[in-house]
């Protein structure tokens, strides 16, 4: 936690350096003030005031107790200014460290969320990620403000006042030390009881931002199912158990107060107990009084704060063992030293015996290799599950493989900067995401300043432009969240001149016109043509009218290669390929007679000449 001092050391040394002025002020205020009422009971100025002439007078007078009293009220009046100024420049440089520190902690965190691979965000849900990026971090940040600034001022508190203690007694000095080892018990009784209850707090908040997170994004869903009741019960019901949580610790947090209260006061009594008795056996002077007060008052109001302290660090240990797991994550992928950019070429990709899985044990890739000619157009087809998916985002490196290797102009991925790899391999995911800007931004996302008319060539080849030109501001109109005020199919189009807008050497459409009519398609389709001209493009589809013009066609099943070949080879072969092109051109296996193998249009056209040559002939 202490590391994200680094950035704020300047302002953190500057803070403390104020605070130790400021302490210094504030102790020597006390002593010369006591010094004062020591001094005014030694000359006895109430009872022999100057032979016709008031008090004011007789200050302002030329004895040498005068005089003396006069430099004590001035010096005091100077260190007076002198704490109001320090407390300002104090309270000032410590505003200061804390939001600097809140800056530093929230780019940290923000750095790593972006640089964190697929398989954390994965594991994490956002709901939760959301809650350490704000709640956590700010649990966290209040601790190390306080274990700096507050700690640094109750031992400068405690050592100042004490030293002015063993100056004046040593008697009641050590008497200020009594209550040390009872709070100290104490407070690490309580951190082992404390630590529990409040990460369960936090667990169970972080589930009520992961409903409110997911019902929001769902909202279509919900209202789709008329399930509002259920999710607002399945709410009400979680925050009952965080409002449970809550009241245990409050209750726990609230037995701690009086036991640290009790003890302090306890020790205060006993202080002005045995000060009491010194004054009287004259070992003390009555200011002396005035200085135990305000030095024992000051001494347990800091060393009351640790229970405020200890109530930060135990909520900033939970904390930050969250936090650790995010800063700690580790990437996905990692840059090999020496990485290079990635050099030019046509675009050839080659898999050699390439084996992965999310998890190790459970292989969803085994043993596939092939390769693809540089401008070459492969589809990537197969059942579901068989790994298609899986298989595109190894050429992106989002993975790394557990054996083999992905080879693109015949470098290794693993050897070329993540930057220039993903720079020329460009991705239409099968979940559309737009963001909450212009459409004309989010076109040009990976080329942020282009000029207006490359966008605009990239939404008509996508078939976008249209549609755009339509929107109330046209380019320029800014979509709602996610794109929600879209279709499914304009998303789909956006995302897609969002990839030709980089301008790769690699394109990958994943499924990228599940959403698209056939008509739409088929347009999408030939306007891409000039843009897929030398240029790789792995299809991921699962209609045949998309599939069949590819170069080359890769049959996954299993997570393993099937089959490899043109269109019209692999229907001329037995197997998974001919197998859904029948399902889909004819509605069977393909294996019945002739009329079982016409499609649904001409089987139509076939009732309907039947239909006509059967009628009787006065029929209407």
């Amino acid at each position: 936690m202490f590391g994200f001092l680094r950035p704020v050391k300047g302002l953190t040394v500057l803070a403390c350096v104020y605070l130790a002025l400021w302490t210094g002020a504030e102790v020597t205020v006390v002593r010369y003030t006591a010094e004062t009422i020591n001094r005014i009971k030694e000359i006895h100025l109430l009872d022999r005031p100057a032979a016709g002439a008031g008090l004011l007078a007789w200050i302002l007078g030329p004895t040498p107790d005068a005089a003396g009293l006069r430099q004590i009220v001035l010096t005091l009046a100077v260190l007076t200014c002198g704490l109001g100024v320090l407390t300002y420049l104090r309270e000032v440089t410590n505003v200061k460290l804390s939001m600097n520190m809140v800056f530093y902690i929230r780019e940290a965190v923000y750095d790593k969320l972006q640089h964190a691979g697929f398989r954390f965000h994965d594991a994490i849900s956002t709901g939760e990620l959301i809650n350490r990026s704000l709640t956590d971090l700010q649990n966290v940040r209040a601790f190390i403000n306080s274990a700096v600034l507050i700690t640094l001022e109750m031992l400068l508190i405690v050592g100042g006042y004490f030293a002015l203690l063993l100056w004046r007694s040593p008697l009641v000095a050590l008497l200020a030390l009594i209550p040390l080892p009872l709070w100290t018990w104490y407070i690490l009784r309580f951190s082992r009881q404390a630590q529990p209850a409040l990460k369960s707090v936090m667990e169970a908040g972080d589930r009520n931002v992961s409903i409110i997170t997911e019902n929001i994004a769902g909202v279509h869903v919900v209202k789709a199912f008329a399930t509002e009741s259920q999710e607002i019960r399945k709410y009400h019901e979680n925050c009952d158990e965080f409002f449970k949580r809550v009241i245990r610790r409050i209750r726990m947090f609230a037995n701690f107060a009086p036991v640290m209260r009790g003890i302090a006061t306890a020790s205060h009594l006993t202080l002005f107990l045995a000060a009491g008795i010194l004054i009287i056996k004259g070992r003390l002077q009555v200011g002396d009084i005035l200085l135990l007060g305000a030095a024992m008052g000051a001494i347990l109001a800091r060393l009351q704060q640790v229970s405020v302290i200890n109530d930060q660090y135990q909520n900033a240990v939970v904390s930050a063992r969250r936090l650790y797991e995010v800063l700690m994550a580790r990437p996905a992928v990692r840059e090999r030293p020496g990485a290079r950019p990635l050099p030019d070429g046509p675009g050839a990709v080659t898999f050699e015996r390439v084996t992965f899985g999310y998890d190790p044990a459970k292989p969803v890739l085994r043993d596939v290799s092939f390769h693809v000619p540089g401008g070459s157009v492969v589809a990537i087809v197969g059942p579901t599950g068989a790994g298609k998916s899986t298989l595109a985002s190894l050429v992106s490196r989002f993975y790394d493989p557990q054996e083999g290797r992905v080879l693109i102009d015949g470098v290794d991925v693993r050897d070329v900067t993540l930057e220039s790899l993903r720079r020329q391999v460009a991705y239409v995911f099968q979940e559309t995401f737009l963001f909450s800007e212009s459409v004309e931004a989010n076109i040009a996302y990976g080329r942020p300043g282009i000029a207006g008319g490359q966008i605009e060539a990239a939404a008509r080849l996508a078939q976008a432009h249209e549609f755009v030109e339509a929107l109330p501001d046209g380019y320029a109109t800014r979509l709602g969240e996610r794109g929600a005020s879209l279709s499914g199919g304009q998303r789909q189009r956006l995302a897609i001149a969002r990839a030709i807008v980089l301008n790769p050497r690699v394109l990958i459409l994943d499924d990228a016109t599940a959403a698209i009519d056939p008509e739409t398609e088929h347009e999408i389709r030939r306007g891409m043509r000039l843009c897929m001209l030398d240029r790789t493009v792995f299809v991921i589809a699962h209609r045949i009218s998309t599939v069949k013009s590819a170069d080359m066609v890769v049959v996954l099943e299993g997570g393993r290669v099937a089959q490899i070949g043109t269109h019209d080879e692999l229907l001329a072969q037995d197997g998974h390929y001919r197998h859904i092109v029948n399902l889909q051109l004819y509605g069977a296996d393909g294996d019945g007679d002739g009329e079982e193998r016409l499609s649904h249009m001409d089987r139509m056209r076939q009732f309907c000449r039947n239909a006509a040559a059967t009628a009787p002939e006065d029929a209407p």
